[in-house]
């Protein structure tokens, strides 16, 4: 859903990675996805 933005906090979850330049290890990969050169994983699948 592209021009949808997601949640204040996971805004803040994602900016901390990015600004570490570590990759988010997450279960809510379609929400992370959506921001530009954020590094996900999911270990729950």
């Amino acid at each position: 859903q592209q021009g949808t933005p997601i949640g204040s906090l996971d805004t803040l979850i994602a900016a901390h990675a990015l600004s570490l330049d570590v990759t988010l290890v997450t279960n809510n990969e379609r929400e992370f996805s959506r921001v530009p050169r954020l590094k996900v994983e999911n270990w729950a699948r």
